[in-house]
Parts: C-alpha cells; sequence; structure tokens
C-alpha cells in the first residue's frame, strides 16, 4: 500500500514540479515545445527525488531509493508531456509566411 500512496503522490508531486520549472524556466530557454517539457519533467524528478530522500531519512542518512519511487509517476507524467508537446511542435508555423499571414 506505501508503493500505491507513493505513486499517486508522485503524480502530484512531479506534475506539479514540472509546470512550475517549464514555467520559470524551460519554456524560455528552448525553442522546441517537446524539448522544454521532456526537460522540465527530468528536472522535476531530480527535485522530487532530492528532496524525497531528505524526507524519508527520518533523521537518518540520506536515502537514495527514493530517486527510484518516483520514477514511474515521472514516466507517466513524461508520456503524456510528450504527447503535448509534440503536438505543440506538430502547430508550430514552419516559415515566415504562415507567421505573417
Amino acid at each position: 500500500m506505501f508503493y500505491l500512496g507513493s505513486f499517486v503522490g508522485g503524480l502530484f508531486f512531479v506534475y506539479l514540479l514540472a509546470a512550475l520549472w517549464e514555467w520559470v524556466i524551460f519554456k524560455r530557454v528552448f525553442d522546441d515545445p517537446l524539448k522544454g517539457k521532456m526537460s522540465s519533467v527530468g528536472a522535476a524528478w531530480l527535485t522530487g527525488g532530492f528532496l524525497a530522500g531528505w524526507g524519508m531519512a527520518d533523521g537518518g542518512p540520506y536515502y537514495w531509493p527514493a530517486f527510484l519511487l518516483y520514477f514511474p509517476s515521472a514516466l507517466v507524467i513524461a508520456f503524456f508531456a510528450y504527447r503535448k508537446g509534440h503536438r505543440l511542435r506538430e502547430s508550430q508555423p514552419t516559415n515566415v509566411d504562415e507567421i505573417f499571414s
């Protein structure tokens, strides 16, 4: 039951962190929406695993398996982010005539 709760909580946590990372940095850094969305999910997974390592330590040493607990959630979010980024990439204008018409 602990793993199911970690998965559901990880989905929520990784989604919020990915949205935050994308809004703060990656939307402005990358021209390609697919790269920005996938980078934001990767950064969210690393941030979430980093913070959860201290949260799950309970006064002991750093809990390194926290990265593995958030990995399945990050994969699900990455799948949906890939689909959204791919749709955004295809809908972007490709030449000057499409942009200024």
